[in-house]
């Protein structure tokens, strides 16, 4: 293969890249930004922990997502947790969740996120977010690792 072709080959090659990479650089604010209500009834909850109530807001900007939420569960006990974490895989803090300390994310693509939380730097909580494309649900699917059986939870929300 001459100098030419190869060259011509190598660029294809890091241009068909270059969009992929682009895409999965983090989530569209847009579909994200806001406040999140819990759906309980359209919810599936394998472990103890079933919530009442839930509401999440999130945050992306400069690279950074920053999430609040706050809950209820059967008994009507608060809990609320937060934390500021970006895209690249390393740990950042989570403030006031029993269940981790901190957390990690990694953007899939403007609608997904994959996320691995902590305790003490045990993985405790493995879970999966996903908007829909027009913007008005997110699917929160957490693998419960602390309980027996590592029960999957699916938490439906809506705008």
């Amino acid at each position: 293969m001459n100098g030419r072709i190869k060259s011509a080959m190598i660029f294809a090659t890091a241009a068909m890249a270059v969009p992929q990479a682009a895409s999965a650089a983090g989530p569209n604010a847009k579909l994200w930004n806001g406040t999140w209500h819990l759906n309980a009834a359209t919810s599936k909850f394998q472990s103890p922990g079933k919530e009442q109530s839930e509401t999440r807001t999130y945050d992306i900007s400069g690279g950074k997502v920053t999430m609040k939420s706050g809950s209820k569960n059967p008994a009507g006990k608060e809990l609320n947790f937060s934390y500021s974490a970006a895209w690249n895989g390393k740990s950042y803090p989570m403030v006031g969740n029993p269940n981790a300390d901190s957390i990690s994310l990694t953007a899939v693509g403007d609608r997904e996120v994959k996320a691995n939380s902590r305790l003490h730097g045990k993985l405790t909580v493995q879970s999966t977010a996903t908007v829909s494309a027009d913007g008005k649900h997110l699917t929160l699917k957490r693998k419960m690792l602390r309980f027996k059986g590592a029960p999957t939870d699916v938490l439906e929300f809506d705008r």
